[in-house]
């Protein structure tokens, strides 16, 4: 069993664009070119309606189609299913997975401290304030100004 892991945004964006180059190189393509060689010759000389893309496109699929019945080969691309896993096997898969999921949380978390511990490191380097440097505080420090606040106060009740 072959399986195709898409890891993030950049996964999905690159599986995007190969899903979008591959409907325009089988589809978009060949039914522009059935478009106008359809235009080119049948249009200009019998007379027959003008196709858009759209049209092209579902002609490029009749034409694909008819040749796919009227060979009667069998086509390249074969599905086949896969045999069936055990419940052991399955048990198996699954406990590598969740042990997969446990190191990679794990080494998220070991690289996450070592990068707190180089920047406590940092901290501990820079120098402490002065016992000295004043603060802005919002309580007067000075018990004259208290008191010319609390008769403010109490001239306004």
């Amino acid at each position: 069993m072959k399986v195709v892991q898409i890891n993030g945004i950049k996964g999905l964006i690159t599986a995007l664009f190969i899903g979008v180059c591959l409907f325009a190189g089988f589809v978009i393509f060949p039914g522009y070119v059935a478009m106008t060689l359809w235009n080119k010759y049948l249009v200009a000389n019998l007379m027959f309606p003008a196709l858009n893309l759209i049209q092209g496109v579902l002609l490029w699929g009749i034409a694909a189609i008819t040749f796919c019945i009227i060979s009667k080969q069998e086509l390249a691309v074969s599905l086949k299913s896969t045999p069936d896993l055990t419940d052991e096997e399955l048990e198996s898969i699954i406990k590598k997975a969740k042990s997969n999921a446990q190191m990679k949380m794990m080494n998220k978390i070991n690289s996450k401290s070592d990068k707190f511990e180089l920047q406590k490191d940092d901290i501990s380097n820079t120098t402490l304030i002065e016992k000295d440097s004043f603060v802005s505080s919002p309580i007067s420090i000075n018990k004259k100004n208290e008191q010319k606040d609390e008769e403010s106060v109490s001239n306004i009740k």
